[in-house]
């Protein structure tokens, strides 16, 4: 038996033959179609030298296209390598030599990009997802032009690469982190049983397909159980409510900032959402809860954790507890454990902080020709977050901090994560942001970035915060602003927020 990930679609097209597996801007393939579809561009790519291991990169937005190859890529044991479309071409170019990729696949609208990336790569071979033109190999004509044939899947082991991803490099350069089908199949499992997924449900994917947030959250999940993905290239709040009704779509994942987008559009673009019965979100506050819980009355609203590490979601929180337990990302999915230790990698008492750590099958074995970062990493049997939480008596977990984005105040460190929780629970507050900004009594004061609604004055803001935090804690500095910069899975990029910190006037200061 193999491991492969692309076997689920041969039973597919059998069992779900007429029903629909992927839905994109007028576009459908049924299951049939889409396992007629990988075929064709599997034997496509054999014919062009791709073979077992090798190394394919995408550097493209959502289109079915790219889907459609990384699954043809797995079915022949080659590994693909989804980039992000937006950074620079040095950058991109260090990661395709990072990956030693054989080949790169684009869409016209980042040709430029990937060619310029390319320029020093000669022996890198030019596709496209849709047609470019000269020098770039039509993979639609090369699916046509093999169309009926069949390819065995590979027979590959559950230790066989799948895929390369690259982390964000929020607070270092990107690590290729290493996701092995074995990895892949389990997360598919852990999201089966986790959200109930079942034929007949059709989620809605506008995460970028370049992140585990848009392939495994629940991603190619929902074909494993003869379900329907339905594909936004990116993120429309109007375009999101017009194909929740239309599409009767069951559940999705949207970044916290995403939810009051999608409920100011509700004002002008009616539409019935009583079909979802879950959404997946992290980093909630209360006010936004209540926005979720207003526009979707039906669905069970999963405060999530995961990480690309761990091939997307870890842990969730369960139905009966999305209230009482507000502010906790829940219990371990299936087939993980998770613990919480000390710097002894010793498990801290209830209610004590310590760096979050996990293991199982889901979980990569380590960073791509990284031996130095994979062995700090993932030691002791263990892959260590850089997260910091902590386990509440019954067993849940919450999120306080990254270990990197722990503030040091004159001898005192504090959780940037305690002084937003503090923040957001104004009513006013739809999300807010702390950082550390140097000075030179204290060498760190907390500074925050504050996302509210209209009447949020930031003297109101502070007054708020002085009822419930030491005097120390308070931050410095309040800026109130429209949006956050933010990574494809919605992350608060810190850096840049202390980078933009100098340019910016504070609504606040102390």
């Amino acid at each position: 038996m193999t491991a492969n990930i692309a076997a689920m679609l041969a039973g597919n097209a059998l069992r779900f033959a007429d029903e629909d597996a992927l839905v994109f801007e007028g576009r459908r393939w049924t299951h049939r179609q889409l396992d007629d579809d990988v075929n064709a561009l599997a034997a496509g790519l054999l014919s062009l030298g791709v073979q077992r291991s090798s190394r394919v990169a995408i550097i493209a937005n959502n289109v079915p296209e790219f889907l459609i190859l990384s699954l043809a890529l797995s079915k022949i044991g080659a590994v693909f390598v989804p980039l992000n479309y937006r950074l620079t071409p040095s950058e991109l170019a260090h990661l395709l030599g990072h990956a030693d990729v054989q080949a790169v696949a684009t869409v016209p609208e980042f040709a430029s990009l990937s060619a310029a990336a390319c320029a020093d790569l000669p022996h890198v071979q030019r596709l496209a997802l849709e047609p470019i033109g000269e020098g770039w190999t039509d993979l639609r004509a090369l699916l046509s032009g093999f169309m009926g044939t069949k390819v065995p899947d590979s027979d590959i082991s559950d230790s066989a690469l799948q895929r390369i991803i690259y982390t964000s490099g929020t607070t270092s350069l990107p690590k290729g982190v290493m996701l092995t089908h074995g990895n892949v199949n389990m997360n598919m499992h852990a999201q089966i049983v986790e959200l109930g997924l079942r034929a007949g449900d059709r989620i809605l994917n506008f995460a970028p397909l370049y992140h585990v947030g848009g392939t495994d959250l629940p991603g190619y999940g929902i074909w494993h159980v003869g379900g329907c993905m339905v594909l936004q290239r990116r993120f429309d709040p109007a375009a999101v409510l017009r194909a929740i009704e239309s599409e009767r779509i069951t559940g999705m994942v949207m970044a916290a900032t995403m939810l009051d987008m999608v409920r100011r559009a509700s004002e002008t673009e009616a539409a019935d959402l009583s079909s979802v019965r879950w959404l997946i979100y992290s980093q909630v506050t209360t006010a936004l809860f209540g926005v979720a819980r207003g526009l979707f009355p039906n669905a069970r609203l999963i405060e999530g954790y995961g990480l690309t590490e761990t091939c997307s979601g870890l842990t969730y929180l369960d139905r009966a507890h999305m209230e009482s337990k507000q502010g906790s990302v829940g219990i371990p999915v299936p087939w993980v454990q998770v613990r919480v230790v000390d710097a002894f990698d010793a498990d801290v008492p209830v209610g004590v902080d310590g760096e979050v750590v996990a293991r199982g099958p889901k979980v990569s074995p380590g960073y791509l020709d990284d031996p130095d970062a994979t062995a700090t990493a993932f030691r002791n049997g263990w892959f260590h977050t850089g997260d910091v939480g902590c386990f509440d008596e019954d067993g849940y977990l919450y999120i306080r901090d990254r270990l990197k984005d722990m503030i040091r105040s004159g001898g005192e460190n504090m959780s940037s994560a305690e002084i937003e929780n503090v923040l957001a629970d104004h009513p006013l507050v739809l999300a807010a942001s702390v950082v550390g900004a140097p000075d030179p009594k204290w060498q760190e004061v907390p500074v925050a970035f504050v996302i509210g609604r209209s009447g949020l004055t930031p003297e109101a803001l502070i007054e708020h915060a002085r009822e419930r935090l030491g005097k120390f804690k308070l931050p410095k500095e309040i800026y109130i602003v429209e949006e956050f910069p933010t990574n494809p899975s919605g992350k608060v990029l810190k850096r840049t927020l202390r980078d933009l910190r100098p340019t910016l006037t504070p609504d606040w200061k102390y």
